[in-house]
C-alpha cells in the first residue's frame, strides 16, 4: 500500500490548468509536457531554480495519484462518480546540482471520463490572469470560480458568507475572520478580470452577470475556450 497526500497550494493548480487548457487546444487526450526540467516549468508559468523543482515534482506526483469524487442529486435521485484526472502519471525527475534532468514521460494523457466532462464545462481563462495570481492559490480559485459563474448567470445573485467561507475559506474558524481576508482575496482576482461585475454586500457577495474573461472561439466546428 502506498500512502499519499493531497495536492495543496498554487502549482498543482496550475499543473492542472495546463493540462486542461492544451487538452482542450487539441481536442486530444494526450497533453505534450516537454523534453526538459526548465521546458515543462516554463509551460506551466513556474520559474526554475531552487527548491521550486522538487515542490513542483512533489504536487505533480499527488495530482497524478489523485482521484475525484462528483455528487450527483437531481430528480428525486442522488449518487457520486469516482475518478482520476490522468491515465498516465506525469512524475518528473528532479534536477540534481544545478542539471535540469529530463521528464520521465514527454506526455501526459487525461482519463477519458475527465476529459470528456472537462469538453461539457469548460472555463474560460485568461492566461494573463493565471501568471499574475500564479503565487496565491486563494486568489487563483476566486478567478476560476468567478470565470465560472458568472457567465452562467440569466439575473443577479447573492452568496452568503456562510456559503463562501464552506467553498473558499473551510480552514478559517470564525467567519468573521474569513471575511475581510476574503474581500482582499475578491480584489485580487477582480483586478484581473474586470469584467467582472460583483457586490460585496452585508449579507454576502452578490454575482453579476457578467462577459467571461475569455471569448469563446471556434475550434474544429465546435466552441471551445481558452
Amino acid at each position: 500500500m502506498v500512502l499519499a497526500g493531497v495536492p495543496f497550494g498554487a502549482y498543482p493548480r496550475l499543473i492542472l490548468i495546463y493540462l486542461q487548457t492544451q487538452a482542450l487546444r487539441t481536442n486530444s487526450r494526450e497533453v505534450e509536457l516537454g523534453n526538459s526540467w526548465r521546458d515543462w516549468m516554463g509551460r506551466i508559468g513556474v520559474s526554475w531554480g531552487g527548491n521550486t523543482g522538487r515542490a513542483v515534482r512533489e504536487q505533480a506526483e499527488l495530482l497524478s495519484r489523485c482521484r475525484l469524487t462528483f455528487h450527483i442529486a437531481g430528480n428525486g435521485r442522488t449518487g457520486l462518480v469516482n475518478q482520476s484526472i490522468v491515465d498516465r502519471a506525469i512524475f518528473l525527475d528532479t534536477p540534481q546540482s544545478g542539471r535540469q534532468g529530463r521528464l520521465s514521460l514527454e506526455s501526459a494523457k487525461l482519463s477519458e471520463q475527465f476529459f470528456e466532462a472537462l469538453k461539457q464545462h469548460p472555463i474560460p481563462l485568461e492566461e494573463s490572469a493565471i501568471r499574475a495570481l500564479a503565487n496565491n492559490s486563494a486568489a487563483l480559485d476566486a478567478y476560476i470560480w468567478l470565470a465560472y459563474r458568472l457567465r452562467s448567470l440569466n439575473a443577479p445573485r447573492t452568496v452568503t458568507w456562510a456559503a463562501l467561507k464552506a467553498q473558499h475559506g473551510p480552514a478559517y474558524k470564525h467567519l468573521h475572520h474569513f471575511k475581510p481576508d476574503f474581500v482582499k482575496v475578491l480584489a485580487m482576482a477582480t483586478a484581473v478580470y474586470p469584467e467582472a461585475k460583483i457586490e460585496v454586500v452585508d449579507q454576502g457577495v452578490i454575482l453579476k452577470p457578467s462577459r467571461p474573461p475569455v471569448a469563446p472561439k471556434q475550434i474544429g466546428g465546435k466552441t471551445s475556450h481558452r
